[in-house]
């Protein structure tokens, strides 16, 4: 009897007792794949130093989505980011945000988010929806767990009759100093604020 015949019959079993609901099938598999354009998505962040807004982005990102509106107990996504690749539009800060008391790059040369759970929040006929995923994110040597909430749209891609695009766009705020992000003087947030928001616009393609 193979992995996926036991799974039911456990699954039919327990449910026959009144311990488990009976097995959904669609969420026994996977969500399909997605290839994320990354010259159509970016990363950006925002702070504050001396209490003026600064925005940056990160330059260089990958990201593996498996997702499904209708499969979301099979649906996943990994970011990793380069982070070396900060940058806040001016060099100095740039090389700044590189050293130990910043991302320590050297030790440290990801962010990582990897979610946990999707919650669906709303969506409506035309395939647009809002939703919530639990994720760990890690900076540094510190990981901790964040929801990002994010606007999500599934449309046929024009540029191609056999192709599907979604458009993502979220925003989350996160304690830099939490995640040991600006040490020793640097952690005064008098100076530089303690909430950095993350922004995500993500465009990609799957077959249908």
């Amino acid at each position: 009897m193979n992995r996926m015949r036991r799974l039911v019959l456990s699954s039919a079993i327990a449910a026959a007792l009144g311990l488990v609901p009976t097995l959904d099938l669609a969420l026994a598999s996977d969500a399909p794949a997605w290839t994320v354009d990354a010259a159509k998505s970016s990363i950006g962040f925002t702070g504050k130093q001396m209490g003026v807004p600064s925005k940056g982005r990160f330059k260089t990102f990958t990201a593996t989505v498996k997702f499904d509106p209708d499969n979301l107990q099979g649906s996943a996504v990994e970011v990793v980011v380069d982070a070396a690749s900060a940058d806040a539009g001016n060099a100095d800060i740039d090389k700044e945000l590189k050293q130990p008391k910043w991302f320590d790059v050297a030790r440290f040369p990801t962010v990582r988010f990897v979610t946990t759970a999707f919650r669906a929040k709303a969506k409506d006929s035309a395939g647009k929806g809002e939703y919530e995923a639990t994720a760990k994110l890690t900076i540094r040597d510190v990981t901790e767990e964040v929801v990002l909430p994010f606007k999500l749209e599934i449309s046929p891609d024009p540029a191609d009759a056999g192709q599907l695009v979604a458009r993502a766009t979220g925003e989350l705020t996160i304690s830099r100093t939490k995640f040991g992000v600006g040490r020793d003087e640097w952690r005064d947030t008098k100076i530089v604020g303690d909430e950095v928001g993350l922004q995500i616009e993500v465009l990609a393609r799957r077959k249908k």
